[in-house]
């Protein structure tokens, strides 16, 4: 594990390097979906 979240992962250490790159994944699905539903309702 990394010694603080803005470390740079081990380069062996694969669970943390995917559980990264899903988190960051899904955070910007979220930002994005949350752009649409604002415009959407919003600006209507």
């Amino acid at each position: 594990m990394a010694p603080h979240p803005y470390a740079d992962p081990p380069e062996d250490d694969a669970v943390e390097i995917w559980g990264r790159r899903i988190g960051r994944g899904l955070a910007i699905a979220c930002g994005l979906g949350l752009g649409v539903y604002l415009i959407v309702t919003y600006l209507r």
